[in-house]
């Protein structure tokens, strides 16, 4: 019997994070010469800034470029793997649980919604370990000297949330601008069309999309797409769009008061009941009870125990 991976309760170690849902924290010379695989209760965002290294995402191990981003969420092990020069690192911790993720202008929404799937929706979307390159245009390290230093000091709760909405939109123009780096195990050229087009839908989820076109799109035959997109994807085309399209609607559901027949709309779903029947297949209750659950979370400060997480 495998055991698990022991959990870091990062909520009890970083007072800001309960506040206002964001904390960080800096390692000039990131040294380990082994893997140690571990999960965190929040998303962490490690950001590289140089160094060599290997990050182990569950059971895959994908080389480090730099500077980037990588997004852990929560419940999912990683673990980071360094030559004796180690990584200079900082780990920017989230908390979308209790403190939604900031609702963005398109198309940085959906870029944002690409690069970090949500903790409240396990099972909801399974993604390809991911990173973002980041370049010194991007301005990204005064953000991060900025959240360190506010948290270690906590001068100003009002400042952090706003640096945590100014990094995370930094972050969404970056993948605007050039996309995110997938690694695959898979070394075929019609599947590397599938994973094309998986991450084409990451952006255009709201639209009405046939499978006759999204194989056209991938240059395949039909039978053979839908064949292949199933096996690497892990859905079928019709299942992943619809739970890329609840996952955004997750987002609206804790952040806005927008209606839920409007969120259904953005969202890419044309017809009501079928927006309620899939977000109650998926989450387990209707999307105004979720609303709801999630008011009282955040009112209460706390998560629901482990073992209530739908699927």
């Amino acid at each position: 019997m495998t055991t698990p991976a022991p959990a870091e309760r990062l909520r009890e170690r970083f007072p800001t994070l309960r506040q206002v849902g964001v904390a960080a924290e800096r390692y000039p010379r990131f040294v380990s010469e082994a893997f140690s695989p571990h999960q965190l209760d929040v998303v962490l965002l490690t950001f590289v800034l140089s160094g060599r290294g290997l990050h182990q995402m569950g059971e895959e191990t994908h080389e480090i470029v730099a500077p980037s981003v990588a997004v852990t969420v929560t419940g999912q092990t990683h673990s980071l793997l360094t030559d004796e020069g180690g990584l200079e690192v900082v780990n920017v911790f989230i908390d979308p649980d209790l403190h939604p993720l900031p609702i963005l202008r398109p198309p940085h929404d959906q870029a944002l919604a690409a690069l970090i799937p949500l903790p409240s929706a396990p099972g909801v979307l399974t993604t390809d370990f991911a990173q973002l390159e980041l370049h010194t245009s991007d301005r990204f390290e005064l953000l991060l000297d900025l959240l360190v230093q506010e948290t270690e000091s906590s001068r100003s709760l009002d400042l952090l949330a706003a640096l945590r909405t100014a990094l995370l939109v930094t972050c969404a123009h970056a993948v605007i601008g050039r996309g995110l780096i997938k690694t695959t195990n898979s070394t075929s050229p019609s599947d590397q069309r599938v994973i094309a087009v998986r991450e084409w839908l990451d952006h255009h989820y709201r639209e009405s999309h046939t499978l006759a076109a999204l194989a056209e799109r991938a240059q395949l035959e039909r039978t053979y797409f839908s064949s292949r997109f199933t096996k690497v994807v892990g859905y079928s085309t019709g299942e992943y769009i619809a739970r890329v399209r609840i996952r955004y609607a997750i987002g609206l559901l804790q952040s806005t008061g927008t209606s839920i027949v409007e969120i259904s709309r953005l969202s890419g779903f044309n017809d009501l009941s079928n927006f309620g029947r899939t977000f109650r297949r998926l989450m387990g209750v209707s999307p105004r009870q979720f609303r709801a659950e999630s008011r009282t979370l955040r009112g209460t400060g706390s998560r629901p125990p482990a073992g209530a997480a739908r699927r």
